[in-house]
């Protein structure tokens, strides 16, 4: 079985460029799927990557 990674509310804020608080937010209003552990905020590295995708736009 392939090791899974999970990333930190820190390491996940950072993969996206964003604040820590902008992430917290996000999970709170479902925008970005989350894994709880206990009172852990944890995340998928593929979760991450398809939110990237969804919104993705193309320049012009």
């Amino acid at each position: 079985m392939a090791e899974l990674k999970l990333f930190n509310m820190d390491e996940a804020a950072a993969l996206l460029g964003i604040k820590r608080s902008t992430l917290y937010d996000m999970t709170m209003r479902r925008v970005v799927p989350v894994i709880k552990i206990g009172k852990l905020n944890r995340f998928k590295l593929s979760d991450l990557e398809a939110f990237i995708n969804r919104n993705r736009q193309e320049a012009n």
